[in-house]
């Protein structure tokens, strides 16, 4: 008789282990068929580290360099204002009072699949901590734009970029 009951446990044990793996087999499955389906096309492209969005605005920035002594940080910014306008802009923060402290701004548009020159500008403060710099700027329309930004605070460089927004 002891021999049949172990026997009948052993039965209702395995029988527990697969009704468990069939329960998570089943909550798997639907967990599966409850998450969509990611298309190519819902990805958004990445063209030289830079996004392209729908966005109204991107803005990044960037921390101190790995052996700076003076650049603390620095941010490039662009932003839909309008039809045909950006407002396109960066600023760099020294760690500490500098010499010279200059954010040069860049904007580009994207073209046949590259970044091309847009336009630019630089803005330099001196015996200062900070420099910012902003423009309205009116631009064709149909087209990815980002702002690319170079860092200088006395002899430290440092780059930051946006991903680009469709105007």
């Amino acid at each position: 008789m002891a021999k049949y009951s172990v026997e009948r446990r052993r039965k209702v044990k395995k029988s527990k282990i697969l009704s468990l793996i069939l329960t998570m087999v089943m909550v798997c499955t639907l967990f599966i068929s409850t998450q969509g389906v990611v298309k190519a096309s819902d990805v958004p492209k990445c063209i030289d580290g830079s996004y392209l969005t729908n966005d109204d605005s991107s803005e990044v920035t960037v921390g101190s360099m790995s052996r700076g002594i003076y650049l603390k940080s620095g941010s490039s910014t662009i932003t839909k204002v309008g039809p045909g306008k950006i407002g396109a802009g960066g600023n760099t923060v020294g760690q500490k009072t500098v010499s010279k402290i200059t954010v040069s701004v860049t904007v580009e548009r994207l073209l046949n699949g590259k970044w091309a020159y847009y336009t630019s500008w630089m803005e330099t403060n001196y015996n200062s901590v900070y420099v910012s710099s902003s423009k309205t700027l009116s631009v064709p329309t149909g087209y990815y734009y980002r702002v690319c930004c170079t860092h200088y605070a006395n002899s430290d460089v440092s780059g930051s970029f946006t991903n680009g927004i469709y105007i």
